[in-house]
């Protein structure tokens, strides 16, 4: 079985971002990720989160200026917010160079994390959990 067959939601959200739209407040990729073992965590890229690109938040400011991408930029990212895992994400040492706070380690966000280190994670723990549960 390929990897991405086992990460779909991580992939949709690194190829085209996740972030809610402004006006409307919807989200075009559920930001919650349930893995086959129970291991959950939040994935999020777009304008306003640690993801690169980092699209700008505020329309009317030039680009560059706080961000690296156009307000609308479409994807693809190459690295992600995390956020709120259920249990310590390993390897810790990564993983703790990212977190706003490592001493909280499911109570934090963790930015600029690389799509293949959130897979390697995804993996670690059986893959992305099927609407069925199990794994993929």
């Amino acid at each position: 079985m390929s990897t991405s067959s086992q990460t779909p939601t991580l992939d949709q959200i690194a190829a085209t971002g996740n972030a809610p739209d402004l006006k409307s407040g919807e989200r075009p990729v559920d930001n919650r990720i349930v893995c086959a073992d129970g291991f959950t965590l939040s994935v999020i890229a777009g304008a306003g989160y640690y993801s690169t690109p980092r699209p700008a938040l505020l329309s009317g400011l030039p680009d560059g200026l706080v961000s690296n991408a156009p307000r609308d930029y479409p994807g693809p990212y190459t690295s992600v917010e995390v956020g709120f895992p259920s249990a310590r994400p390993e390897p810790w040492a990564a993983w703790a160079e990212r977190a706003e706070d490592d001493g909280d380690p499911t109570g934090t966000v963790y930015g600029y994390v690389p799509v293949q280190m959130v897979r390697e994670l995804i993996l670690s723990h059986g893959g992305e959990s099927s609407p069925e549960g199990g794994a993929r």
